[in-house]
């Protein structure tokens, strides 16, 4: 089966068209329509989600890349914990050989930010703001949740960055 190279910039650019799409919702809600905040919150928690899962993710064997398919696709990996949405879950699953990575990168790039706060935090964030009229959904949100999925984003803009050959 092929290899994945993680993070995989393919999950990783399908989770920027949900963080644009976030932001583009939070600049419409600064601008007065406050009621497109908690889309904007949601597609920024999904954003952060496929950021997490661009280090969870294989080869589908079922879709292997070939001549014609010269992507194929992917599937997460398994094994994962709960519901395979929680955020902390998946940023705690992320392979060993990769797990400080992350946590390295955030702090040169951004020192004190507080990643794995800020991962805790929004853990529950996606499934909770999909259906805001469920009793059991999210009910408020704090909006400092918008600035993990653009440094998420950061720090693996960072780590995938390829070297100038010279």
């Amino acid at each position: 089966m092929d290899s994945e190279p993680l993070p995989s910039t393919w999950v990783i650019e399908e989770a920027r068209a949900f963080l644009r799409a976030a932001q583009i919702l939070e600049q419409g809600a600064s601008n007065g329509d406050f009621h497109l905040y908690w889309p904007a919150v949601m597609n920024s928690a999904l954003a952060a989600e496929l950021l997490l899962k661009s280090f969870l993710v294989e080869a589908d064997p079922r879709f292997p890349r070939t001549e014609y398919d010269p992507e194929g696709h992917l599937r997460l990996i398994a094994g994962l914990p709960g519901n395979r949405h929680g955020l902390i879950d998946l940023y705690n699953a992320i392979p060993a050989k990769l797990a400080n990575k992350p946590r390295e990168t955030s702090e040169r790039l951004a020192p004190g930010f507080p990643l794995e706060k800020w991962i805790t935090a929004c853990s529950k964030l996606f499934v909770g703001t999909r259906y805001p009229y469920e009793a059991n959904s999210v009910q408020a949100v704090d909006l400092d949740v918008l600035k993990l999925a653009p440094h998420l984003d950061q720090v693996l803009e960072e780590m995938t960055r390829r070297p100038v050959s010279s």
